[in-house]
């Protein structure tokens, strides 16, 4: 080998023994640096994102106090004043377990379980809810106010109006939403979210106009004493007006003027009526609680209902009629008659004469007159003791074996034994020997009167 090859190895050597030794070098930086990532990593969170909170590179410690203090991104929300429930420093070092054991690239997003308790549910319905709608409610008094589109009943046809579109938020969205977080999240940070009208062709829209076509199907049947009346929503429910989605206000005075008319038509009670008495003759018979009335209002009500609610509904009228008799034009052939001119008082059943006796009444005009017209039997009682006030003011306390009342402030049939037998069917004495009002009867008779009669028998009364 020449001095020249000689030079020119030790010259190769030479290269390579510096790059070997900076080789080494860096390998060495590159360990001791890859030691030290990992040793501030063994302490530290590796890129991640708790509760929507970035924790990346802070301790357990550190990003625990950031998560319960962070206010986050809500620029757009109603962040709820006292709602926060805190999470503790072994919830957190449980997800930097789970984030140390992943790639050191992973950015994962996680949350921590805790569990809302009763207690703090209950106080976030209770006492911060009342709050957040008041909130809304202050915010929504100075934006513009939102109207939705309505689906409407203009003279039986259907009619949209469109709505007009403020800056309101969503109310009731709202607190849907707040009552949902309530339960689950560590705050609640309520989306203000704007209130939306319905546009005209939108399915909601078209959902409403098919339930109100559908609706004038609906069909009410009332069945009364002697025939049925049909009612179709067609003719009744011609006009309305949306108040909320799927919720009508129905204008009832169609529906209402009619049972009105049926009213007139078929109330007795008040009303004059002819009716042919024991004489054979025929008297005009007005007064008197005896009789029968629809109840217009409760009839008219619950009709809407039923033809707003239910394809097919039956009802019964005799459920609205008011009084007694119903049904009845006059007072059917079990009554009791009392003759005021002549003082003669019949009790028929069935049509059939079972008690004929002569009585005394009260005066015919006057504080003491007997009332005329038809009053009905309220009950019946066995040893009764009549009270009131004779007209020089004095007391009174007249026992009696049979008392059958036929008015609340204390007129009825009832036996009189302090009675002269000969008062009985005389007019000449009752100036004198009237009574307080009532229709005294003969003690001999009044048992039969008794026996014959029943609670809530017509008693007509006629002079």
């Amino acid at each position: 080998m020449t001095r020249r090859e000689q030079h020119k190895n030790k010259q190769k050597q030479k290269r390579a023994r510096r790059l070997k030794v900076g080789v080494a070098s860096v390998l060495t930086v590159a360990v001791i640096g890859s030691m030290g990532v990992w040793g501030y990593y063994r302490n530290h969170f590796k890129m991640a994102n708790i509760n929507g909170v970035n924790v990346s590179g802070l301790t357990i410690a550190q990003a625990t106090d950031k998560l319960n203090t962070a206010a986050g991104n809500k620029t757009n929300d109603l962040v709820v004043k006292g709602s926060r429930v805190k999470v503790d420093q072994a919830q957190v070092s449980e997800l930097f377990n789970n984030r140390s054991s992943m790639s050191m690239l992973a950015n994962p997003s996680m949350t921590t379980g805790v569990a809302i308790s009763k207690a703090q549910q209950t106080k976030r319905l209770t006492v911060l809810l009342p709050k957040f709608k008041k909130q809304v409610d202050e915010i929504n008094a100075a934006k513009k106010p939102t109207t939705n589109t309505k689906v409407n009943l203009v003279d039986g046809k259907v009619v949209v109006k469109e709505g007009t579109q403020g800056t309101q938020l969503d109310k009731k969205w709202m607190v849907k939403q707040f009552k949902y977080q309530a339960k689950r999240d560590l705050e609640i940070s309520v989306p203000k979210k704007v209130l939306k009208i319905d546009s005209p062709s939108s399915q909601a829209v078209k959902d409403e106009k098919q339930k109100l076509q559908e609706l004038m199907n609906h069909k009410v049947t009332v069945k009364t004493y002697n025939k049925d009346l049909k009612f179709k929503a067609s003719d009744y429910l011609t006009n309305a007006v949306q108040t909320a989605p799927g919720k009508y206000k129905f204008d009832s005075s169609k529906l209402a003027a009619r049972i009105k008319q049926l009213a007139n038509k078929i109330d007795t009670l008040g009303k004059p009526y002819k009716l042919k008495v024991h004489s054979g003759q025929t008297r005009v018979v007005q007064g008197g609680t005896y009789g029968w009335q629809v109840n217009q209002t409760a009839l008219t009500k619950n009709i809407m209902k039923h033809l707003q609610a239910n394809a097919k509904t039956t009802m019964n009228l005799k459920h609205y009629a008011i009084g007694r008799g119903y049904g009845e034009k006059n007072v059917g052939k079990t009554r009791v008659e009392v003759d005021l001119k002549n003082l003669m008082e019949y009790v028929y059943v069935n049509g059939k004469l079972k008690v004929k006796t002569p009585v005394m009444s009260g005066t015919v005009t006057g504080g003491n007159k007997t009332p005329q017209g038809t009053f009905y039997i309220l009950y019946k009682q066995r040893h009764a003791t009549l009270r009131g006030k004779n007209n020089d003011g004095s007391k009174y306390a007249s026992p009696v074996n049979y008392w059958v009342p036929i008015t609340t402030d204390g007129v009825g049939l009832h036996d009189s034994p302090w009675q002269p037998a000969s008062v009985y069917g005389n007019p000449s004495a009752r100036s004198q020997y009237h009574s307080h009002g009532c229709v005294n009867n003969p003690p001999s008779v009044m048992g039969k009167v008794f026996k014959y009669t029943s609670v809530n028998e017509p008693v007509v009364i006629y002079y």
